[in-house]
């Protein structure tokens, strides 16, 4: 039987960490074993890691999550290694549908809320010619316009798959890898210490990479949509390393910042709602259909932001049919 380390990177998130350590044991039929990198730099939530967990490594200062899961590494015995977030929820069978798809690096579906209604976006390579096509979406609304309505059609095709398959990018929040493949791939560059890590790794790795949507997980989306500077600066030290390494650092200094206009549409029954922490909808979770209308308790109650964005969009033609902003209520 193939044997299974699930590795969880936490940071000042204990109690997250603990549900999803708890959810990923009911999510698997193998047994677990759990290795913990706590970066939090605090006694205290290593401490509360350590009953739940086989092995606590507790480093005298902030690894990053690229070192942290190498680090991990070294610790784990299991053929496959589930590299988790602490923020995530395993659904039901999650683990045993990553680890038998027996690819290289296997993904789930991943969704902003408990009931499993809003789905997540997916995760993009951030490949020289997406750089170059953002960058001339920055200075031209037309090409703007037909941009968001390829991306949404992406999206609306991403969400639609229903069966194993074979894909460029996954999000970093969970990925089932091969041991082997991990090995082989060299692990993690240590140079990202936020950000850009998992599509730096996802290039290097010699396999199959997979998007499993039998697979279901939550994910405690975009939690940091607030944008703390040192979030913003470490995405930006990030992406510009990781150009430099891949290609398209020369056209993102061309990168502007135009806005693009909705269009407006009639009302039809065909539509998917989609919500975004940011007004020009770069990523966005989704909801097919119109018995959602707002947003639910629970993903308010983990939300960092103070709005969201809201629009509904025509499936088939990517029109954007009415937009809207919804406010956190402060009580």
């Amino acid at each position: 039987m193939t044997s299974v380390s699930l590795l969880v990177i936490n940071y000042r998130s204990s109690a997250l960490a603990v549900d999803a350590i708890a959810t990923a044991r009911a999510a698997s039929s193998r047994p677990l074993q759990v290795i913990v990198v706590d970066n939090s730099v605090d006694a205290a939530e290593a401490d509360a890691l350590r009953t739940i967990s086989d092995t606590v490594i507790a480093p005298p200062s902030n690894l990053g999550y690229a070192a942290g899961i190498n680090a991990g590494r070294r610790s784990c015995d299991g053929d496959v290694i589930v590299v988790s977030n602490p923020d995530v929820r395993f659904g039901e069978q999650s683990i045993d549908r990553l680890v038998d798809a027996n690819a290289a690096v296997a993904g789930p579906k991943l969704f902003w809320d408990d009931a499993h209604r809003w789905m997540l976006p997916p995760a993009e390579l951030h490949t020289r010619r997406e750089v170059i096509d953002r960058v001339l979406a920055s200075h031209s609304r037309a090409w703007a316009r037909r941009r968001e309505c390829r991306r949404f059609r992406q999206r609306v095709a991403f969400w639609s798959l229903d069966q194993t398959t074979p894909i460029r990018a996954l999000s970093g929040a969970v990925m089932a890898i091969r041991a082997n493949a991990f090995d082989t791939a060299g692990g993690f560059d240590e140079r990202f210490p936020l950000y850009f890590e998992e599509n730096d790794f996802l290039r290097r790795v010699k396999g199959d990479i997979v998007y499993v949507p039998s697979a279901r997980c939550r994910h405690l989306y975009n939690q940091s949509a607030a944008g703390s500077p040192e979030a913003v600066s470490l995405y930006a030290r990030s992406e510009l390393l990781y150009l430099r390494e891949w290609g398209g650092a020369f056209a993102k200094k061309f990168e502007g910042n135009l806005e693009s206009p909705a269009p407006e549409g009639g009302q039809i029954d065909d539509i998917v709602l989609e919500a975004s922490p940011l007004a020009s909808f770069e990523t966005a979770a989704g909801h097919f259909g119109s018995d959602v209308t707002d947003i639910s308790e629970d993903i308010w109650s983990t939300y960092r932001g103070d709005v969201l964005h809201l629009r509904d969009v025509d499936r088939q033609t990517g029109r954007v049919l009415r937009s809207w902003t919804k406010a956190r209520i402060r009580t």
